[in-house]
């Protein structure tokens, strides 16, 4: 659940990975960054470039 409000956060807003990691009560943006990475094999930043959409 977590991971697939990521995804949205991501995909349909202009949040900024600190803003992401704050709404999804993260401790900070690296936290939530390896998180991220840990499921999508990719950083928020690439995810958000390349425009995946899981």
């Amino acid at each position: 659940m977590l991971y697939a409000e990521a995804c949205r956060l991501l995909t349909r807003t202009d949040y900024t990975a600190q803003q992401i990691a704050e709404e999804l009560n993260f401790s900070d943006q690296s936290a939530f960054g390896k998180f991220f990475k840990s499921k999508a094999g990719v950083s928020p930043h690439i995810f958000r470039l390349k425009g995946v959409n899981r």
